[in-house]
């Protein structure tokens, strides 16, 4: 068996923690997940955690920024595939019914903005969720140049649809619901 590099350990490790950090944040949310318990869960010291993030804020906003850079990935590669309004319409609808199905991880950010220890990793978490919003809504008002929104305030409707926390326990109306009675009007104007 070959044996890994230094970096290739490092970058190893980095990456295991990051995705047990995931799921603890995810399933647990912001402040019962502890950094112990996220070593633990990779199967490294706290030590391990330090040699890779400052603090938990720090970890938990690399989460943030590769599951939102992730999510958004996969959408707009579905998006490329679509050819008119309406199939836009239903992939988008079809992605807001499957993210409100998290509504543990809006109020994870929620819990973390309203924690935070300091104005930078609010302005992180905030530069974050901003950039989602606009590259989403850049997408469309390429695809729909006519329509008569801001990038950032069109995505930003998107997301907040799709990650509603009150969505995740309601039966109707879905997240798709809403985007197919909100989205075809702002963008055939």
């Amino acid at each position: 068996m070959t044996r890994l590099t230094r970096s290739e350990s490092q970058a190893l490790t980095r990456l295991r923690l990051l995705k047990s950090a995931r799921e603890l944040f995810r399933r647990d949310g912001y402040a019962i997940t502890s950094l112990d318990r996220i070593a633990e869960a990779a199967g490294y010291s706290k030590g391990a955690v330090y040699s890779n993030f400052p603090g938990k804020e720090a970890i938990f906003l690399a989460v943030l920024e590769a599951e939102t850079g992730e999510n958004l990935r996969d959408l707009l590669a579905r998006l490329e595939m679509a050819s008119n309004l309406p199939e836009i319409v239903d992939i988008l609808a079809e992605w807001a019914d499957e993210r409100s199905q998290f509504g543990g991880w809006s109020l994870t950010i929620l819990e973390h903005a309203r924690v935070a220890r300091g104005k930078d990793s609010l302005r992180r978490q905030e530069e974050i969720v901003r950039g989602q919003w606009h590259k989403l809504g850049a997408w469309l008002l390429a695809r729909f140049p006519e329509a008569d929104a801001e990038p950032e305030v069109l995505g930003a409707l998107l997301f907040e649809i799709a990650f509603a926390p009150a969505l995740t326990f309601v039966a109707a109306p879905s997240a798709g619901d809403l985007v197919r009675l909100a989205l075809p009007p702002l963008l055939t104007r």
